[in-house]
């Protein structure tokens, strides 16, 4: 596989100059009695050629087959998109489908470059927690696909469609996305009649960081028609105090931290001054698959119906 790493370069907003690849291959002349004419060249599939979040342009000659994954969310689409026989290693946090229980693993958080370096693979899937890593990776040879986390839900169906191109099962991806988007489809269906849904505190830990709308978990709760407390925060995971969450008296509290002390609904009605908030009193703290719900791959429509079901019981029985 012949890969060239190339920047994209930008003249002005939306303005890019994109290569024109051209692949011709060159084919030998028949027998000179052979009276059907013979070409003498034959232009074959072109390159293909994807760019990734930094605008860095990968040209690829033929699929990779020996993948190396640093995000969960991309270990999960490998998978669901046909391709993950091709993933060698991944990070500790890949953990979906039970498949990757067999693979080894690398550092999510401080990748190794020379231990990626002795899997020998022909491509390397980082996303935003190692971006600093990839000139380094880059540094030593390696084929690196820096694909940040998305943080909407087109994003996802995005990333999804982006890495069946890169590895050659397009069709695949397309059926999957195809799917995904008519369960989602169906769920908005079925709440075309809601004017306004409840307010809702997304908590991610007992330390009450909770996603801001402009996040791929925020976005579902908009498309949900929820009002997210965390609206005008001035990052896209900030941490309220008690106090804010009080006053800001949510009707649905969605415990994406249930498996840890503190995060179980019985946990947060305890705690001091909530009992006044609307969604303890009227017994609406809802744990959730925080595996299934805050990671940005295939399973995000597990958790918009889930979460569809929490919000609206009398319209998903």
């Amino acid at each position: 596989m012949s890969i060239v790493p190339r920047k994209r370069w930008a003249f002005g907003p939306g303005l890019v100059l994109a290569p024109l690849l051209l692949a011709f291959a060159l084919v030998a002349c028949g027998d000179s009695d052979d009276p059907t004419p013979t070409p003498t060249t034959a232009p074959t599939e072109e390159p293909l050629t994807v760019t990734d979040s930094d605008g860095v342009e990968l040209q690829f000659e033929e699929a990779p087959t020996r993948i190396v994954s640093f995000s969960p969310a991309a270990t999960e689409i490998l998978f669901a998109i046909g391709a993950g026989d091709r993933v060698i290693a991944a990070d500790e946090f890949s953990d979906f489908p039970a498949e990757t229980a067999d693979l080894p693993k690398v550092s999510y958080s401080e990748p190794d470059p020379e231990n990626v370096l002795s899997f020998d693979p022909d491509l390397v899937i980082v996303a935003t927690r190692q971006q600093e890593s990839v000139e380094q990776l880059r540094g030593l040879g390696l084929v690196v696909f820096l694909n940040r986390a998305a943080d909407s839900v087109d994003g996802v169906l995005e990333n999804i469609t982006l890495l069946g191109e890169v590895t050659g099962q397009s069709d695949e991806a397309e059926a999957l996305v195809t799917s995904m988007q008519e369960r989602i489809d169906a769920v908005e269906s079925a709440i075309a009649d809601v004017e306004a849904g409840p307010s809702v505190f997304y908590e991610l830990s007992d330390s009450l960081f909770t996603v801001a709308p402009d996040t791929f978990i925020g976005s579902y709760l908009t498309l949900l028609k929820a009002s997210n407390v965390a609206e005008g925060a001035e990052s896209q995971f900030p941490q309220l105090t008690a106090e804010a969450v009080i006053e800001a008296n949510p009707e649905v509290i969605l415990l994406a931290d249930g498996e840890f002390d503190g995060g179980r609904p019985e946990d947060v009605a305890a705690r001091p001054g909530w009992d006044v908030i609307d969604a303890v009193a009227s017994d609406r703290l809802y744990p959730v698959d925080p595996d299934i719900g805050n990671r940005p791959g295939p399973r995000i429509v597990e958790a918009i119906e889930e979460v569809a079901a929490l919000l609206y019981p009398e319209l998903f029985e």
